[in-house]
């Protein structure tokens, strides 16, 4: 009962946390999700019934608390905070979260202490409070970076790249959205990947680059639409509508930002449907309804002050000061002065430039050009303070990340000085073992010379025989170890190619196997999935290789057999094990290899296969395509000894075959294990083989595009 009430609150932080791009799935608690199998709080906040969630939330924390749990209590208050960022309450978020951290602290867990940084860093963002949020950011890419967790490190160059796009860094922020956008894609997290597509959307449009904007929204889009999300759906019509004004298209921009009011409205997020209702009445102000656009903005200017929505409340007066230009002389300077009041506590420094644009503007139409000059000159200064003040954020960010460089290379520098002490100390222990040895046999050479003095004749007649026959015996030794290896390697490698057999694998392949097994079965307090322990296995086939031999003659097919043995002994390492599995089928197996490094493995060696020039006869050449099918071993760490090698080949051969279903020329493979829904379907490959969750990846365009076989009855 208490597993379920604990995966109850863990349920939440594994979903989507609303309102502009704060939408990213939590990395510490993925493996929690389980528990949570028997409620729907996370079905309830991707349809956006939040006040539902939030009962039930407190309804378990409440038990949680009576109990003195204060795991259950600290993650309890973890989920109140999301909810209440999803409701724009800040200053409450805040407070939950820093209860959450507290416990996270004393309990010396860096991982939830790197999720909450990061839920922190996000609140201060959307307060305005840029330097605090990226200095939490910064926190959490250390603790992921000390962690080995690539993941978390990717999710915080999304939230950096949201933060360095709202205070103008474009470039900056594009450099860190791109970066942050292939990790997501290789993780398959398609909700964080979603909202990265989305602020790369916004940068180029920021940039007036509105074409290459609606792209990325278009493959946001077709992400949110398998999600399901109402979250990220009111996000992404948000970002449309913005992109939309910004290209002129007033009537699209309204439909995509009552789309979005309507969402957030079921959300009860009051700031941000103030914040569209304020885009609204910017849209009348563009099409000439200069008074129903004034009276929206003074609406929603007493919405944001109600529900303390700061950096709104600035804006409305901005927007509101424009508007009031040459019209009303009160109501103008009210707004210039109460706006730039509040830039100025908060240390806005480019808000307050545009404040006193608007004051310059007004001066020039009352005729008092020294008021205007003034204004003008303080507008120049703060825009080059802003400068300034976006300069030291981008530095402080940059020194971050060198910090963290530096970190990890003294860290390696130390590991390095430590092996060459090792080093060290045993070649000092060897050479006093082989002191030793030497005053021994001195010794003993000297009695034997002295005991044998009187038989001297004899003894140098024995020694001259013994010499000779020990040059024999050492000759002929040399002759039958020599022809040893020779038959040794004969039997063991193919004639053609100069690779390794069937035979050599069985000698090699079970010790390996083991190995691989025991790295796992011996850590699984710290699982290795990051760790150079795996087993990497690659079978590869020839596509159409019967159409070349009739074509070119069997002769012309054992060179392009001997250059593909060539171009796999580029690709993959002497230690690599490389294998002539039958015709014009090959198989190579990587020991000592992180299995995040077989997508790319996979990809050099069709890549190699493809750029290479396969001489049929020396004067003609062609080019050859193969199709691969990989898997990483052992395939679940959860479970190391679950398949043995029969098995593992059966699911090579089902990807190399797979492959050549699918079209050739291309690769499938399996790389581990992968958490999923209770009710996500099972794959025909999981089904076949009785195979819990895996994860498949493909150089086709999409999963979708693999023909596997069917499941014989």
């Amino acid at each position: 009962m208490m597993l379920n009430r604990v995966g109850l609150l863990l349920s939440l932080l594994c979903c989507s946390v609303p309102g502009f791009a704060h939408s990213v799935r939590h990395v510490s608690m993925d493996g929690h999700a389980f528990y949570a199998s028997g409620f729907n709080v996370e079905k309830l906040v991707n349809q956006g019934d939040t006040q539902e969630a939030e009962r039930q939330i407190r309804e378990q924390l409440a038990l949680s608390e009576s109990e003195q749990n204060q795991r259950a209590s600290a993650t309890g208050a973890h989920a109140l905070g999301h909810i209440s960022l999803i409701k724009n309450n800040y200053p409450l978020a805040l407070r939950q979260f820093q209860r959450a951290l507290d416990f996270f602290k004393g309990a010396r867990e860096p991982l939830g202490m790197a999720d909450l940084y990061t839920d922190i860093g996000r609140t201060y963002r959307v307060m305005g409070l840029y330097q605090s949020a990226l200095g939490y950011f910064n926190l959490a890419k250390d603790i992921y970076h000390q962690q080995g967790r690539y993941d978390g490190i990717a999710l915080q160059q999304l939230e950096v790249g949201i933060s360095l796009r709202q205070l103008g860094q474009f470039e900056s922020a594009l450099s860190q959205l791109e970066r942050a956008l292939p990790l997501l894609r290789q993780e398959n997290n398609n909700q964080a990947t979603a909202s990265t597509l989305m602020q790369i959307a916004r940068v180029y449009s920021e940039i007036d680059k509105n074409d290459e904007a609606m792209l990325y929204l278009q493959d946001a889009a077709v992400l949110i639409d398998t999600l399901q999300i109402k979250t990220l759906q009111a996000e992404l019509d948000y970002h449309l509508g913005q992109v939309n004004i910004q290209m002129g298209h007033f009537d699209n921009a309204r439909r995509h930002l009552e789309q979005s009011k309507e969402q957030f409205n079921q959300l009860e997020a009051q700031c941000d449907v103030a914040k569209i209702d304020s885009s609204l009445g910017n849209i009348l102000l563009s099409q000439n309804q200069p008074e129903a656009g004034i009276q929206l903005l003074e609406s929603k200017l007493q919405q944001a002050t109600e529900y303390n929505c700061t950096t709104l409340l600035t804006e409305l007066h901005l927007n509101l000061a424009q508007a009031y230009l040459g019209k009303d002389q009160q109501a103008l300077t009210n707004h210039i002065d109460q706006g730039l009041q509040q830039a100025i506590e908060r240390g806005e420094l480019l808000t307050q430039a545009r404040f006193e644009t608007v004051k310059m503007q007004m001066h020039e139409q009352s005729e008092n050009y020294a008021a205007a000059l003034n204004a003008l000159k303080r507008q120049q200064q703060l825009e080059k303070q802003s400068l300034e003040q976006r300069r030291s954020l981008a530095l402080l960010y940059l020194q971050s990340q060198l910090d963290v460089e530096r970190q990890a290379q003294s860290l390696e520098l130390l590991n390095k000085n430590q092996a060459i002490q090792l080093a060290k100390a045993e070649q000092q222990e060897l050479e006093v073992r082989m002191l030793y040895a030497s005053l021994f046999a001195v010794t003993l050479l000297v009695f034997l010379i002295w005991s044998r003095f009187n038989h001297s004749q004899r003894s140098r007649f024995l020694k001259r025989e013994v010499r000779r026959r020990t040059q024999e015996l050492e000759s002929k030794n040399a002759e039958l170890e020599n022809a040893y290896i020779a038959l040794e390697r004969a039997s063991l490698m193919d004639p053609l190619t100069g690779l390794y057999n069937r035979q050599y694998l069985n000698n090699q392949l079970p010790q390996e196997i083991n190995r691989a097994q025991q790295a796992y079965l011996l850590s699984r307090e710290c699982t290795l999935t990051n760790s150079p322990s795996d087993m990497l296995c690659f079978l590869l086939d020839i596509d159409n290789f019967k159409h070349i031999n009739d074509t070119y003659g069997h002769m012309a097919g054992d060179r392009i057999l001997t250059d593909l043995a060539k171009v796999m002994r580029s690709v993959f390492r002497p230690s690599d094990m490389l294998i002539r599995w039958g015709g014009e089928e090959f198989l190579a197996v990587c020991r000592n290899t992180n299995r995040l490094e077989a997508v790319a493995l996979a990809d050099r060696l069709h890549q190699g296969i493809h750029d290479h020039d396969f001489h049929v006869s020396q004067q003609h050449s062609l080019h050859i395509t193969c199709s691969i099918g990989f898997c990483v071993l052992p395939l679940y760490p959860s479970e190391p000894a679950r398949l043995d090698w029969d098995s593992y080949f059966g699911l090579l051969d089902e990807c190399l075959y797979a492959a050549k279903r699918s079209g050739k020329d291309c690769w499938i493979g399996l790389t581990g294990e992968k958490s999923e829904a209770a009710d996500r379907p099972t794959s025909r490959l999981e089904e076949k083989f009785d195979l819990p969750p895996t994860r498949v990846q493909t150089s086709l365009n999409h999963l979708s595009a693999i023909s596997w076989a069917e499941q014989s009855s």
